[in-house]
């Protein structure tokens, strides 16, 4: 006897995934029409007086843009750079048209008006100006004019292509890598694999020992002989109670019983790092990324402590600018942090043998060039 409410369904996802490919089709087409534009001449690409590295990737989130647009900027203020960092400003309300989210002394903007990123930018970032605007040659020029820094990085910058750029830095997550090598809305591409070819170099993010990185290092070598490669982890690094202004290392997690909660692309790395240190998670919540937490989520949240035997409620940094002031000050919450390290390994650089090497390595392209974007602006 025939099953027609399975068959009906089957039917159903056939048509659904036949649409998503016929979308995906057409988005290609689009993106390949545009680098064309691009590359004749038809749209045009604007340059600055300044050193721009941009920081990107060629799929859909969670590869670690916002920690390494901070580390860039920390690294850049520690050895005598001036920085600037400009964001397109996703689900910022002000994204469309300019905003300055800080001016390196105070922040300036909402989380709503700036979005969470820029906004968390500025806040970790508290001598850096932050600025955002969907088109980056426009803040740019600002950035310049008001703050006079010697490094603009562009935040989310691979496909900005009407904005020219000293450093294309293509970020890719060692674990989720292509995806099923799929362009949007079927998989997670952004734009065809072959457009690694426009970074300078390479840095594969969020490797473990499970996922090291090996495997993309072996295809990029294979595919693109020329391209330096690095590979990076996200660390713990502190855990913070914002509610009371104490921070801890992030080895207090050992043994704690808490209910931890994320709105971020990728949410389930943050709960690996969490049963990595050792936490008990009695319960998990994951949220959309950018989620817009609301009255209700904070009563649902506030409902988790009550009726749980749990230390205190866990978050991130990114999930704590948009639900700061909207918490009661008696809920016990703590935000994990984390950093990121360059890793020793298999690279396209040979001579790299140690950790310390790769990162002197890394950031020593950074600094050669300011001193040489510099040199040719004072002629």
């Amino acid at each position: 006897m025939v099953n027609w409410s399975v068959l009906h369904a089957k039917r159903q996802r056939n048509v659904f995934s036949f649409s998503l490919r016929i979308i995906s089709f057409i988005y290609g087409l689009a993106i390949e029409l545009r680098l064309i534009a691009y590359k004749v001449g038809f749209l045009s690409i604007k340059s600055l007086p300044a050193y721009v590295v941009s920081i990107g990737n060629i799929t859909t989130g969670g590869t670690g843009k916002t920690p390494f647009v901070a580390m860039l900027a920390q690294w850049a203020g520690k050895n005598g750079f001036s920085a600037a960092i400009l964001s397109r400003g996703y689900k910022g309300k002000r994204s469309h048209n300019f905003l300055v989210v800080s001016d390196g002394k105070k922040v300036l903007a909402s989380v709503d008006d700036a979005g969470d990123e820029p906004f968390l930018l500025a806040k970790k970032l508290s001598s850096i100006p932050v600025l955002i605007s969907k088109k980056r040659y426009r803040i740019g020029y600002l950035a310049l004019r008001k703050f006079s820094p010697d490094l603009l990085l562009l935040d989310d910058g691979y496909q900005h292509l009407s904005l020219s750029r000293d450093l294309n830095i293509l970020l890719l997550d060692a674990k989720r890598q292509f995806g099923n090598g799929s362009l949007l809305p079927l998989g997670p591409l952004r734009e065809p694999v072959e457009q690694i070819k426009r970074a300078d170099l390479i840095i594969i993010t969020k490797c473990t020992v499970e996922h090291s990185g090996d495997d993309l290092v072996d295809f990029l070598q294979k595919d693109f002989p020329k391209k330096p490669i690095f590979r990076s982890g996200h660390f713990p690094d502190q855990v913070l109670f914002p509610l009371v202004g104490e921070s801890y290392p992030p080895g207090i997690l050992s043994g704690k019983s808490v209910v931890a909660f994320a709105g971020l692309a990728n949410p389930d790395d943050f709960l690996e790092m969490l049963k990595s240190l050792g936490a008990h998670v009695i319960h998990f919540k994951a949220f959309s990324d950018h989620h817009p937490f609301s009255k209700n989520d904070i009563v649902e949240l506030a409902s988790w402590k009550r009726r749980s035997d749990i230390d205190f409620l866990l978050t991130t940094e990114k999930d704590w600018v948009r639900i700061d002031g909207k918490i009661g000050v008696d809920l016990d919450i703590a935000i994990l942090t984390i950093k990121i390290g360059f890793l020793s390994g298999p690279l396209a650089i040979p001579e790299q043998a140690d950790e310390r090497r790769c990162t002197d390595t890394f950031f020593d392209i950074i600094r050669q060039g300011i001193i040489r974007s510099n040199r040719t602006l004072s002629h």
